[in-house]
């Protein structure tokens, strides 16, 4: 003898089983994380299973772990033996967060206090000539900043590669706009070249303005967030003491092998342009 189903379960009878709002379980719905087991097809009711109580239940306890909703689905969509992997990768890039905010919040203090948070090599000055650049420019927030640039430069290196043309100089990063959890930049990755290149797509040529500007040669350990906040106060500083600044974006260079460079070698520049006083 056949066991019959359950009866569905309207969805605010669901909610309150789930303890999930209802616009919690339309927008789950919406966005394919939670489907309604079905919809009836005259008033457009959501009707769910009893059985999807345990999956409404793991997102509800996944949100609260700050995990992306677009991350969640994937979860689900991952076998079950695989899904403590998934949450151990989640758990590692939670507590990296952390500790990117509190290392944030302790250089606040710092420069609050007026101590420096971190001992620099010197501060140089250099004039940097007129250079062709090839580049690619995005709206991006800090999460997704090193994946965009590491794509970006490859982009970039095939460019100039397929077209035969040569590299001119060390790649660069422009922050045309700050870049954080709540501004996106835009930010420009360029590739200094020489020869006759041709644009495609996203991938645009300029003249990147000779200008004088202030550097710090920085460790890999030097570059990572917010340490690196240090280098840009530091050259900030010696740029306004010798010019006036604003004409041109700071930006960060990449002379140096990076993929090869350990902890403490040296890794790239932070560099902040100016116009000297006359």
């Amino acid at each position: 003898m056949t066991t019959p189903a359950p009866p569905l379960m309207t969805i605010g009878a669901f909610a309150r089983a789930s303890r999930l709002s209802l616009k919690a379980l339309r927008l789950y719905g919406d966005l394919g994380l939670l489907a309604p087991a079905r919809v009836d097809a005259q008033s457009g009711y959501r009707l769910y299973a009893p059985d999807q109580l345990a999956d409404a239940r793991l997102i509800a306890l996944l949100r609260q772990t700050e995990m992306p909703l677009t991350t969640i689905r994937a979860l689900l969509d991952t076998p079950g033996q695989d899904r403590p992997a998934a949450l151990r990768l989640h758990l590692a890039a939670l507590e990296a967060a952390h500790r990117q905010r509190r290392d944030l919040a302790r250089h606040l203090i710092q420069q609050l206090e007026g101590v420096t948070p971190m001992t620099l090599p010197p501060i140089q000055t250099r004039a940097v000539p007129a250079q062709p650049v090839v580049t690619l420019t995005h709206h991006v927030f800090v999460a997704d900043l090193p994946a965009t640039i590491a794509r970006s430069m490859t982009a970039l290196m095939e460019t100039v590669r397929a077209q035969q043309v040569d590299f001119a100089g060390p790649p660069f990063v422009i922050f045309h706009g700050e870049v954080n959890a709540d501004s996106d930049g835009p930010v420009e990755i360029c590739m200094p070249y020489s020869g006759a290149l041709q644009p495609s797509g996203e991938v645009k040529l300029r003249i990147e303005p000779a200008h004088t500007e202030t550097f710090v040669v920085l460790s890999k350990t030097q570059f990572e967030f917010p340490a690196i906040l240090a280098a840009y106060d530091a050259t900030a500083a010696a740029a306004q003491a010798q010019g006036e600044c604003g004409q041109l974006s700071p930006r960060e260079v990449y002379p140096y092998d990076w993929d090869a460079a350990g902890p403490n070698d040296p890794a790239g520049e932070v560099a902040w342009p100016y116009t000297p006083r006359t």
